[in-house]
Order: structure tokens, then sequence, then C-alpha cells
């Protein structure tokens, strides 16, 4: 993963806009967000985002590109992240390891959020940041609900 310096602020603002994610954030909260987080990573198609084990716990939201999830061998495929999703949620609210490897897919561009970045957001913007994390853990557990009901 690379960290990709010296984005425009706007240039930045232009992909967040385009993602769910960011749907209920007002232009002067996501602007902060950025320059809060403001962390963006390149991975490069076939790299890894993350290695299942490895100990970081940062939340990771996709703004492009998109990411494959497996556990120990990549020809069993967990699942697709795709813009506007996050991963490693796992790690990041519980500060333990990845139980998952993440690997591009594609060129993909990652917008990093660490727990400590996190406790320094204005309370509304937190709140809104934990409903969408919330939103989209729900979203997988039914989605993972159907899978299991589908094959059984």
């Amino acid at each position: 993963m690379k960290l990709l310096e010296n984005v425009p602020l706007i240039k930045q603002l232009e992909i967040i806009n385009r993602l769910d994610f960011f749907k209920g954030f007002s232009l002067s909260e996501r602007q902060i967000l950025l320059e809060s987080f403001g962390r963006l990573y390149l991975v490069n198609a076939n790299r890894h985002a993350f290695k299942r084990f490895e100990l970081d716990n940062r939340l990771f939201i996709v703004l492009s590109g998109e990411l494959v999830i497996f556990k120990s061998s990549q020809l069993h495929e967990l699942g697709r992240i795709r813009p506007g999703e996050f991963i490693g949620e796992g790690a990041f609210i519980c500060h333990r390891e990845h139980s998952t490897s993440a690997k591009a897919v594609k060129d993909s561009i990652l917008l990093a959020i660490t727990p400590d970045a996190m406790t320094r957001l204005p309370s509304a913007i937190r709140e809104k940041v934990k409903d969408q994390i919330i939103e989209g853990m729900s979203v997988r557990i039914s989605n993972l609900s159907s899978f299991i009901e589908d094959n059984m």
C-alpha cells in the first residue's frame, strides 16, 4: 500500500461525494472528515491492503477500485468490497488482528481511519460515521444470513 500525498482536497471531495457512505454528511462535514483522516492509500492490482493476522486497527473505506476478501486461500473468495464500502471494522473496533486478508482486484484508493482520528472528530460527525459502520455491518449480516439460508 502506498500513501498518496498531495491529492488536492477538492479532488478528494469529488471522490467521496459520489459514495453512499458519505450521503448523510454535509459538505463541511465531509471536508472535516478528510482533513481529520487525510490518509489516502493506493493499493495496486493484485497487492494486499492487509493480510490475515496483521495487527492494524485502521478502518478502510474503498473510494475507488475493488478488493477481494479471503481467509487462507485466495481461491476461496469470501466477498468483494466496492466503492463506498469498508473493510477492517473488526480490527478497528476490537483492536485485534485482521481475521481475513484483503487484496486489490484492480488499482484501488482507500481512505484510512484510525481510532485516534475518530475520537478527535466533533461528536455529531463521529456519530454519523458510527451510524454508517453499523448500517454497513447490518447489510453484511443480512447478506450472510441469505447466503446461509440459500446453501442449506
